[in-house]
């Protein structure tokens, strides 16, 4: 897939080597929705663009012992990286998102770049396409990908946004998807979503989450056994990752189930309606006559990576997708897989598949 301006003609430069600035608030989450910027960077680089990864941290500012190798990987794929944990013209720490997108601006204003891409989550070229609108500053073309952003989230998890900073976020998003000059949407049921909430974007392109050729989500290949004892589930603790709609489904499966079946779900695990998200699935769990298996901390690739070992079935239970990334991964491993039939999850099996809607 081409993307770097070629398939969004008005924001591309013209003529000679490209300085191209791609922006990204994570770095080092394998397999992770969040590595699709640093894959972008890496396809401009082998593309021959003069490319710098703006790694904006906030106030999880990496050690310089990750910095460094990070920094290293990325010069491997021609990749240049610049940390963003401060600016002269604001107090030291980048506190808020605010805050960050200012330190966007001023660094967009000494570094002479022909083409920005940005995440749309965090609205970090906020500052900058509020002083191009009022003609403050001339900014290069600014391409926003958008993900997952803050008012989808807050509604696929029927939560409300607690804090003004929640909602300052939502607001800068908005503003950064409708003043960019192209707005990519990673699949075509964010794009209606955000359609649906008025959202006006100067230029709409659907284009599928890109995977890091570097880091190849789910490297190892299927045992494909013929059956499966295992279940790998593959979701987060937050609501519209699905647990409880797991759980409820694990009830109705108990008395067909086979009785050496094992369900391995695995951390982060956080909060679900007030409820310890592992505790959730322990108290559950007592209805279910097969083994709960709750495993550390584990990225995408390492959960694929179980279960092609093990030869179990990957479940997706979302409510809710804006990537269908996961479902994507599952298929690109060749891991048999289970998914609910939500936003971009149905979109994932059809591009990846080909198979019937």
């Amino acid at each position: 897939m081409v993307v770097g301006g070629k398939e969004l003609g008005p924001v591309q430069p013209e003529g000679g080597r490209r300085r191209v600035c791609v922006m990204t608030s994570v770095i080092g989450r394998r397999g992770e929705d969040e590595a699709a910027m640093v894959a972008l960077a890496r396809l401009f680089a082998a593309d021959g663009d003069e490319v710098t990864l703006l790694w904006v941290p906030g106030q999880q500012a990496p050690c310089s012992e990750t910095m460094a190798a990070h920094r290293h990987a990325l010069e491997t794929t021609s990749v240049r990286l610049h940390v963003l944990d401060s600016s002269d013209r604001l107090l030291p720490s980048l506190a808020t998102p605010e805050s960050r997108s200012a330190a966007v601006l001023h660094y967009l204003e000494r570094s002479g770049h022909d083409l920005v891409y940005a995440p749309l989550e965090g609205g970090l070229p906020y500052f900058t396409l509020l002083a191009a609108e009022t003609a403050a500053f001339t900014a290069p073309p600014i391409v926003i990908v958008a993900h997952a952003p803050a008012q989808w989230e807050h509604e696929a998890d029927k939560a409300f946004m607690d804090s003004t900073s929640a909602i300052a976020v939502a607001f800068m998003e908005k503003y950064c998807a409708e003043m960019a000059d192209g707005t990519i949407c990673v699949s075509a049921a964010l794009r209606r979503w955000m359609v649906s909430k008025g959202w006006k974007a100067r230029k709409f392109s659907v284009i599928p989450l890109l995977r890091d050729a570097v880091d190849p989500a789910g490297a190892l290949p299927s045992t494909g056994k013929g059956s499966a004892s295992e279940l790998v589930v593959l979701a987060g603790w937050r609501h519209r990752d699905g647990l409880t709609l797991l759980c409820d489904a694990l009830d109705i499966l108990a008395t067909a189930a086979p009785k050496d079946l094992t369900i391995t779900a695995f951390g982060p695990f956080g909060r679900i309606m007030g409820e310890h998200s592992g505790g959730l699935l322990v108290r559950r769990a007592e209805r279910w006559p097969f083994k709960l298996n709750l495993l550390a901390n584990a990225d995408l690739n390492t959960r694929l990576d179980r279960a092609a070992r093990t030869g179990a079935l990957a479940v997706v239970p979302a409510r809710a997708a804006s990537t269908g990334a996961t479902v994507a991964a599952c298929i690109e491993s060749g891991l048999p897989v289970v998914a609910t039939n939500v936003g971009a999850n149905a979109e994932a099996w059809l591009a990846e598949a080909g198979q019937p809607g």
